[in-house]
């Protein structure tokens, strides 16, 4: 489903990074321009998510409860890998009991061992392990960028810059207009905030 909204998201060296318009958008009004559409599922763990806005809130929290009740359950957090199935799987079963989320999903995350990581998953629950992606009609101006600048060995500034570069092609090149991003990155040391929602 093509949203007006963009996510993006890259895996560098030992982080991942994903970057969210910060619009609250309905139908051709805009209500806010300092929306945070990255939901932090745990202390590893990002969600960004591009879509209806009520979807956003409800299910990224059913997500991210559900998550915690695992934890508070077993003693330990899902990998980031089994997040992603779940989140999969929960999207599937919409589509099929007639409950389907409008949303596209970018999940980010940092486990030991295994590293950064980064899950494209479409509102038909199409699940892919990718280095970098794009939601959105953003993601055809973006995505030339991407494949250019990406690279295994990124640094965090490398990434950030990227991220400025696809925001310069955002605002000279999509119809719509985005003033504002909110970038965040999850690496060993949990998720921090790189641009907050509005700035």
């Amino acid at each position: 489903m093509a949203q007006v909204e963009g996510v993006i998201g890259l895996v560098g060296k030992d982080f991942t990074m994903i970057m969210t318009d910060s619009n609250c958008a309905s139908s051709i009004l805009i209500r806010r321009h300092d929306y945070d559409k990255i939901l932090e599922l745990d202390h590893h763990k990002l969600l960004g998510m591009g879509g209806d806005p009520a979807d956003m809130v409800q299910f990224g929290e059913y997500i991210q409860k559900n998550l915690t009740l695992y934890e508070l359950r077993n003693g330990f957090a899902l990998s980031s890998h089994a997040a992603a199935n779940y989140l999969r799987g929960e999207v599937a079963h919409g589509l099929r009991s007639g409950g389907m989320v409008a949303l596209d999903f970018l999940l980010g995350g940092y486990d030991k061992g295994a590293g950064p990581s980064l899950y494209f998953l479409d509102y038909l629950s199409a699940l892919h392990k990718v280095d970098k992606a794009a939601h959105g009609y953003p993601a055809m101006f973006v995505t030339p960028i991407l494949d250019r600048e990406w690279h295994s060995e990124l640094t965090e500034a490398q990434a950030v810059e990227i991220m400025e570069h696809c925001i310069t092609a955002i605002r000279e090149r999509f119809l719509i207009a985005m003033p504002s991003f909110t970038i965040k990155v999850v690496d060993a040391n949990g998720v921090r905030v790189i641009r907050a929602a509005g700035q």
